[in-house]
């Protein structure tokens, strides 16, 4: 009885085992593109701007803080003050020739015109653009997998067709065979149908080779072991178009215009002059009374102010680089905005075409397939030649493909004008 048991229970996991072979995994476009997006190594960096920025920002924070530095120096003079008094008695004076002085010196900002604060929003600036950057280019890499995503689907119908195909071609040509060896028809009727199965097999070969190069550029775009057991789904419904157009490169372009624009007034900022407070402390000598020669500590505090003048022999110069550089911006911006018009005005034409060349592609089918329908009646009859058959067959294969080939390619036509769009 454990025996019989033991059967069963291994008999029902290799049964499982099985029907999990046999089951296809299948994904959506959807699913591709979430896979390559968590695998794509250029989004990962778009965190790494993001904290760059950050950090960027929390030291520029410093720069209200009190900049405190250490002083310190040893001298010895080859000549010192030295007088006497007049009168009885007077030693006079002589200072020390080896002078000492170590200590702290402090100063701080109390106005910069808001110079650290629009200096912080260009290194935000800067890092929201560099993060712009890789969704831009991670755009690109959405277009490569439509375009991988299409040829599959469209290779794996063409595929199936052929199946079908090998399929017809085998059941006529054994009974062709079958008809010459009896002596109804001729061997070259038989020769004709082999050789219209040997091509077809080469046709399955060659699509084989094809899908196997595009599931390893796939599989090394996902992270994902992908190969022929792997079925491409498409959407049989219909797809949405948008309306609005989100691409990131209009942000972009509005980036680097408002980076422009604070430098611009950076640059101004930084001709104003700069009022700071100050304090420096020592223990040395002589100190501030070169009269004292003892070791003691002594400092100053005050007010003071600083103003670059020589800066405004370049800041024009400067500002109108600035003002140039946002002008080209301006005018990238235009011309992305006059080509991305123009390839949704041609998407949106092959759209409508595909949607005509369908509705004629049905019919065709049907006529095709009703006419070597009644040809392989023919042929079995004996009524036509295998190459008669052979020009019907091929009429009606390249009808379907082109069936299916439309409806992948309008599938696909609508999901690279939405991608065009920036979704």
């Amino acid at each position: 009885m454990k025996l019989f048991t033991y059967i069963v229970c291994f008999s029902a996991l290799i049964l499982s085992f099985q029907l999990r072979a046999q089951q296809k995994e299948e994904l959506t476009l959807e699913q591709l593109q979430a896979l390559a997006k968590e695998n794509y190594p250029l989004l990962k960096q778009k965190q790494m701007y993001n904290d760059i920025g950050s950090n960027k920002v929390k030291q520029l924070s410093a720069n209200f803080l009190p900049q405190i530095n250490v002083a310190g120096q040893a001298t010895y003079q080859s000549e010192v003050t030295e007088f006497s008094f007049p009168g009885a008695g007077s030693s006079g004076f002589k200072q020390k020739p080896d002078q000492y002085s170590l200590g702290l010196e402090l100063k701080e900002n109390i106005f910069d015109y808001g110079a650290v604060k629009t200096q912080k929003q260009i290194e935000r600036e800067s890092s929201e653009i560099q993060s712009q950057q890789v969704d831009v280019e991670y755009l690109k890499l959405k277009d490569r997998i439509n375009q991988l995503y299409g040829n599959v689907c469209l290779q794996q119908e063409n595929k199936k067709i052929m199946l079908l195909r090998i399929n017809e071609l085998d059941s006529k040509r054994k009974k062709i065979q079958s008809a010459v060896d009896n002596g109804a028809a001729l061997q070259s009727s038989f020769l004709v149908l082999e050789s219209e199965y040997l091509t077809t097999q080469q046709k399955i070969e060659e699509i084989n080779s094809n899908l196997n190069a595009w599931y390893k550029t796939l599989s090394i775009i996902t992270n994902k072991t992908l190969d022929t057991t792997v079925s491409f789904t498409y959407a049989k419904k219909d797809i949405a178009l948008q309306s609005i157009i989100i691409r990131p490169e209009y942000k972009l372009y509005d980036l680097q215009s408002n980076s422009l624009k604070l430098k611009e007034s950076m640059v101004f900022k930084n001709n104003l002059p700069k009022v700071f407070v100050f304090g420096r402390g020592y223990y040395g000598r002589p100190g501030y009374n070169f009269l004292n020669n003892e070791f003691r500590p002594y400092g100053i505090v005050g007010a003071g102010l600083s103003w670059n003048l020589t800066a405004y022999y370049t800041s024009a110069k400067e500002t109108q680089n600035i003002r140039i550089n946002n002008d080209i911006v301006t005018n990238q911006k235009k011309i992305f905005d006059l080509n991305l018009q123009s390839t949704l005005v041609q998407q949106q034409e092959e759209i409508i075409k595909l949607e005509k060349m369908i509705t004629m592609d049905v019919k065709i089918v049907t006529a095709k397939t009703t006419i070597r329908k009644a040809s392989s009646s023919q042929l079995d009859n004996g009524v036509i030649t295998a190459s008669d058959y052979i020009v019907d067959l091929n009429a009606e294969n390249q009808s379907q493909f082109n069936l299916k080939l439309h409806e992948i390619q309008l599938i696909m036509a609508k999901q690279n004008y939405n991608t065009t769009l920036g979704y």
